[in-house]
């Protein structure tokens, strides 16, 4: 069972990174709008997941992960790729017609923020499981499944790692959101924390380790 330092934790991030754009002014325009609902959907993913975790409500958790790195991965298009102009703006908010996921990769690693391929690295490594979680597939059967019972019993390694890409999806779309709003030293604060959180996981990992050898 996770432990309840790792949720708090957890909980007490998505919570400051809540405050970084509480209240923060945007431009009023087609672009800016849609890309700020799709980034502001994508927290609200990861605020659900750590809340659905504390509440030992995994099948669900998991179930997100693919629709919170959708909507940043949206967010980030429309932030970078997309002009006030573009039809596929107006065509997505009026009649629902979405770009293809790799076409939105493709068109986000032309750009300088995301040349070196992250996004589809994060693509290529969890897709396949994402899809199952969201679709309900063998992952979450398997998972659902004791000796004596049909319950959860997801790994704790398996929780971590979910709980981990989600705060990354946060970190990401108030990063996102610092670019709409073209505030540098937001997006800075937001890094330095960022790699405080990094450093807290893997010591964190590591003393959880050395106690199971």
């Amino acid at each position: 069972m996770m432990s309840s330092v790792q949720i708090q934790s957890a909980g007490e991030c998505v919570e400051w990174l809540r405050q970084q754009v509480h209240g923060k002014h945007l431009p009023a325009i087609l672009r800016v709008r849609a890309a700020g609902a799709c980034l502001n959907l994508a927290q609200e993913h990861h605020h659900s997941i750590v809340f659905l975790v504390e509440h030992q409500l995994y099948g669900s958790a998991f179930a997100l992960v693919r629709p919170a790195f959708e909507a940043y991965v949206r967010g980030e298009w429309l932030v970078l790729c997309a002009t006030d102009e573009n039809e596929n703006v107006e065509s997505f908010l009026n009649n629902g017609q979405k770009l293809k996921l790799d076409k939105l990769l493709a068109d986000l690693e032309r750009t300088p923020a995301f040349s070196a391929g992250v996004l589809s690295k994060m693509k290529d490594k969890s897709w396949c499981a994402m899809c199952d979680y969201v679709h309900t597939g063998e992952r979450h059967v398997w998972r659902r499944n004791t000796a004596d019972a049909i319950e959860a019993c997801y790994e704790d390694g398996e929780i971590c790692e979910v709980l981990s890409f989600a705060e990354a999806i946060g970190f990401l779309s108030v990063m996102g959101v610092a670019t709409l709003a073209d505030d540098s030293e937001l997006a800075s604060r937001v890094y330095e924390k960022f790699e405080q959180r990094a450093a807290w996981r893997q010591a964190s990992n590591s003393c959880r380790l050395r106690r199971a050898q």
